[in-house]
């Protein structure tokens, strides 16, 4: 009975008063390629402060033979609040070649106005959502389903935990959680690979789109403070 009374309580007992795993600040480099061929390199930082103040910045430049074809750079930011394992983005902007934006999320209707909401949907940017996957294999959460605001649109993504296993890079090899954005376009889809003993930062990462496959690898990390 005991036993069973400590069960329902751990069940139902709020997210706030249970422990919370902190996401990790971090810096991490990638290196990009396309059959096998390098095209270019992402550098991310991500820092988290002591008063739940976020940024997530994410730079992507083309290297390799990619220079031959392009001087791409496409910069990303994501700025907002982390809040009882949740981020709150409040703010994103984009900077790139042929593609300019920047917007405020907590403008566009959804629950990003500084506070935790249980009952409006958190609106996620494009680095935001993979941040919070991050926090929700932290701590445990089973439910991998994030609005992203994609450009004009927001759309739906649904990930799966596919399988565990064993991703080789440079770093060395690392035990990852397979996770698999869920699609019915066959010539599309999100893969990320998020290493369990690196707090769940990602290692790798296909993008299949128009039956093309881009695959970025993690070549350097550091825990920044």
């Amino acid at each position: 009975m005991y036993r069973l009374a400590i069960f329902f309580i751990c069940m139902f007992t709020p997210l706030s008063l249970q422990a919370i795993e902190i996401l990790q600040s971090y810096s991490a480099s990638y290196e990009l390629s396309t059959r096998n061929i390098k095209i270019g390199l992402i550098e991310q930082k991500f820092s988290l402060e002591q008063n739940g103040d976020y940024r997530f910045l994410s730079t992507l430049s083309t290297a390799g033979v990619g220079k031959l074809v392009s001087s791409l750079s496409r910069t990303q930011v994501s700025a907002g609040n982390f809040i009882d394992g949740q981020l709150v983005p409040n703010s994103y902007s984009l900077q790139a070649q042929r593609d300019e934006r920047s917007y405020e999320l907590a403008d566009l209707g959804t629950a990003n106005n500084g506070v935790r909401s249980s009952i409006k949907p958190t609106l996620f940017d494009e680095l935001s959502y993979q941040a919070q996957m991050r926090a929700d294999l932290l701590n445990e959460i089973n439910n991998y389903e994030y609005l992203v605001q994609k450009k004009h649109k927001q759309k739906l993504y649904a990930f799966r935990h596919e399988k565990t296993e064993l991703i080789p890079t440079k770093l060395g090899a690392f035990m990852c959680k397979k996770m698999v954005r869920k699609t019915n376009n066959p010539g599309k889809s999100i893969k990320i690979w998020f290493a369990e003993n690196l707090d769940y930062i990602p290692v790798k990462i296909e993008l299949l789109s128009k039956n093309k496959m881009t695959i970025a690898i993690l070549t350097k990390f550091s825990h920044s403070d």
